[in-house]
């Protein structure tokens, strides 16, 4: 190779290791995630869990999300969730993405009404489990009418408050929900992922329900 060749490939060469560089630093730095990325990844494996004991090892699931654009705790919870479940056993998911213009109180753990819930149940007669990431809803005497025959539930919720009276209703059988009982367990700075959702996080089922305050947390 001529000299001029190789001093043009070496440029060439620092160039891009430079830029690289650059890229990285500018990613990290600045446009990196702004969440607890491992707080959310157990978040979603959580998920992917409880429904995996609570379907069993294959099954029929709906997924009710929103759009991602707004929302980067969601999608690392639902990239979790789907890697966890690939490992847990053979699933069939259906994802229906609700669109926040319809309804603007849609959020990560929040937003899911009687009325929603309700046609979701309707229009996936086939479904082990509905798997909600946008909260589980408030229902009315209309919206319980409607629902002959539920599939499993599992909901993460920002809130407990209207909690017990699915459980009551047999409606839900998990949520995960935003920490409302404290002292929190483990240690006051959490290190590993699973310390980090016992501090923010925790699972409720019907036999815990008692513990959960009243007129107490913010409503979805």
């Amino acid at each position: 190779m001529a000299p001029n060749q190789k001093n043009i490939l070496l440029i060439v060469s620092s160039v891009l290791a430079i830029a690289g560089s650059a890229l990285w630093i500018y990613y990290h730095e600045f446009k990196g995630p702004k969440h607890n990325v491992a707080l959310h990844r157990r978040v979603g494996e959580i998920m992917a869990e409880q429904t995996a004991l609570q379907v069993g090892p294959k099954g029929h699931l709906v997924l009710l999300t929103i759009p991602l654009g707004a929302e980067p705790e969601l999608r690392t919870q639902l990239e979790a969730f789907r890697r966890a479940l690939r490992k847990l056993g053979d699933y069939d998911t259906k994802e229906h993405e609700f669109d926040p213009k319809d309804q603007p109180k849609y959020a990560l753990g929040t937003g899911l009404s009687g009325r929603r819930f309700a046609r979701a149940v309707k229009n996936n007669p086939k479904a082990d489990a509905i798997v909600s990431f946008v909260g589980a809803p408030r229902l009315s005497e209309e919206d319980l009418a409607a629902l002959t025959k539920v599939p499993k539930f599992i909901a993460e919720s920002r809130s407990p408050d209207h909690l017990p009276k699915l459980f009551e209703k047999r409606l839900i059988q998990v949520a995960v929900v935003s920490r409302f009982v404290f002292p929190a367990p483990g240690p006051r700075k959490p290190k590993t992922p699973q310390q980090w959702f016992d501090k923010r996080y925790q699972i409720i089922e019907a036999d815990a329900v008692k513990t959960i305050p009243k007129n107490e947390g913010t409503t979805e």
